[in-house]
């Protein structure tokens, strides 16, 4: 098909790849040499278009094409009109692969000389692991919750598992319920304490409300309910002693008249005002990392509780958390900043990728933006 293509349209003599008497590229080696010409071989081909039959308008000329610039190679055949001339292109370069492990960007600042993020370990035979991250950002009722529970360097490096743990729920009063807990380090299962009591005081919250939607429910009851829980579920279902799994909590309830909160050791929280942040509780003047009362187990006058005005955030907190809130002014101005509207999951969460000096503990926070009133943000 192709040679009959050829025949039924003359060689334009302009174009050095079909001129008979001109080099020929092959996909075998350099040009061919052109056969010379003598004086006694007959002269080119007649041009048609110069003598048209008599009666018959010649066609219009097709346009000559340009002649290649001094120096400059003749344009390659086309793979597509004669096969035999195709070349293969260089096979592409394989793409590296990058090195690991990876992590995402964050905005969070370093403070001070803060030793490089750390990929961590798992030890063996650990069952009770809880994930190394959890995250939270939705509306609640009149409220719009965000949260973030993170591993702190030392767990992550030692193989040991997160510790803390947080959850919240939504009443059909409309009342939010938040409980955070942090487990003792020196209590081998004390990450299944602090998870079995925040779960346990939702339980109790949603039966209060069940039992009387009306009542004002008591978060020192609804603490003390969910550590006796926890004690039973650790005996019964996981044949563990209680005293294995020791922790300690807050119980946070909030409504249109402010916040009420129980507490049994350094669990925080702190409202945000226009200069910064206000704590809730007074703060523990001894040692850090050193408590004086946990559950379950705990005695009644261990309890502490508080009452805050409505405010437009209150942040919840682990000491992990609170302890660098409390000590770095450019943390508390960087938070404060951030903390001013309200944040989906992975927002909150890199507000607490921050890198500071001695920092090593886990930390979560639950913030709570009050979305109604005129201290909302």
């Amino acid at each position: 098909m192709l040679e009959r293509f050829r025949r039924s349209f003359p060689a334009r003599r302009d174009d050095p790849r079909e001129t008979p008497d001109d080099p020929r590229v092959t996909a075998d080696g350099p040009p061919e040499a052109a056969a010379p010409v003598t004086v006694d071989e007959p002269p080119p081909a007649v041009d048609p278009w110069a003598n048209p039959p008599a009666g018959h308008d010649p066609a219009p000329r097709p346009p000559a094409a340009p002649e290649p610039a001094s120096g400059e190679p003749a344009t390659p055949e086309r793979a597509d009109s004669d096969p035999a001339q195709a070349v293969d292109p260089a096979p592409a370069a394989e793409p590296a692969l990058p090195t690991g492990p990876r992590d995402l960007p964050g905005t969070a600042p370093t403070i001070g000389r803060a030793a490089p993020p750390q990929l961590g370990q798992v030890n063996p035979a650990i069952a009770l692991r809880p994930p190394a991250v959890a995250l939270d950002g939705t509306s609640a009722g009149g409220f719009r919750v965000a949260a973030a529970s993170l591993i702190g360097a030392g767990h992550l490096v030692s193989g040991q598992p997160r510790q803390d743990s947080y959850n919240f729920m939504v009443g059909e009063s409309g009342r939010l319920y938040v409980a955070v807990a942090d487990g003792l380090g020196s209590k081998p299962a004390s990450q299944l304490g602090a998870n079995l009591f925040t779960e346990s005081v939702l339980i109790a919250a949603a039966q209060a409300e069940k039992a009387d939607p009306q009542a004002e429910p008591d978060p020192a009851e609804l603490l003390a309910q969910a550590s006796t829980r926890t004690a039973r579920v650790v005996e019964e279902a996981y044949r563990l002693d209680p005293r294995t799994v020791g922790f300690v909590g807050a119980v946070a309830v909030l409504d249109e008249r402010g916040c009420r909160m129980a507490r049994v050791g350094d669990v925080s929280a702190f409202t945000m005002t226009a200069d910064g942040f206000d704590e809730a509780f007074t703060a523990d003047e001894g040692p850090l990392n050193v408590v004086s009362a946990s559950m379950p187990g705990e005695k009644p006058e261990q309890v502490e509780l508080v009452e805050v005005a409505p405010a437009g955030v209150v942040a919840f907190g682990t000491d992990g958390f609170a302890n660098d809130l409390r000590t770095s002014g450019a943390l508390r101005e960087w938070l404060a900043g951030q903390w001013r509207v309200p944040h989906l999951p992975f927002a909150i969460g890199d507000t607490l990728r921050y890198r500071r000096q001695g920092s090593h503990d886990d930390r979560t926070a639950v913030v709570v933006w009050r979305t109604g009133g005129d201290d909302a943000p």
